[in-house]
Formats: structure tokens, sequence, C-alpha cells
């Protein structure tokens, strides 16, 4: 009979936590055994995210400067790669233009100046 005057009394232990003041909420910590071990549950999860934290923290932080210098790099990268594309563009259509075959090597007839001689 008393357990069950126990649990008509608690509320459970989230709204007891969240509606007790501390004093009130020790109290009732020290008369209701389910609080006292779902409490302690909580704190040893505690103790181990406060031991996790500065782990956590580090990674977070290695994180982001692993991308900063990933986007460094990626800048660098276009910066120096797209004017070579375009200059090599250029360039490809340079030799294309010094080999191409001249008029008069392709046997027709020209001017003096290297036009097509159109009679």
């Amino acid at each position: 009979m008393d357990k069950k005057q126990e649990h008509k009394i608690c509320n459970g232990y989230e709204s007891s936590y969240m509606f007790l003041n501390d004093t009130d909420f020790h109290q009732h910590l020290k008369e209701c055994e389910s609080c006292r071990k779902e409490h302690e549950k909580l704190e040893k999860v505690s103790a181990l995210i406060k031991e996790a934290k500065p782990y956590i923290k580090a990674k977070q932080k290695r994180n982001k400067i692993l991308k900063a210098v990933c986007a460094l790099a990626l800048l660098c990268f276009t910066s120096f790669s797209i004017p070579l594309m375009m200059n090599a563009d250029k360039i490809y259509d340079d030799i294309i233009a010094m080999n191409s075959p001249t008029i008069e090597e392709m046997g027709l007839p020209v001017d003096e100046y290297g036009f097509l001689l159109v009679e």
C-alpha cells in the first residue's frame, strides 16, 4: 500500500525536476526510490558528457580548420588552373594557325600579297 501511495505522490522524475525547487527536489529524491535511480543514471551520463566534451570540441575545431584549408586549396587550384586553361586554348589556336597550309601551299593561284587570285 505504501508503494501505491508513493506513486500517487510522485509525478515522475521529469516533472519533479522541472517544477520543484532544489530543496524540494532533493527531499523528493530522498523519499522516492525510482526518481533517485533515474537521477543517478542521469548523473552518470552527465559525467560522461563532461569527460568527453574537450575531445568533441577539439574534433570540431580540427574539422573547421580542415574545411578552411580545403577551401583555400580549392581557391588556389582554380585561380591557377583557369588562366592556364584560357592560355592553353589560345596557344592551341596559334599552333593550329601555324600548321595550317597556306593557299599557296595548297596549289591555288595567289597574288603578290598571298591572297587568293580571282580572275
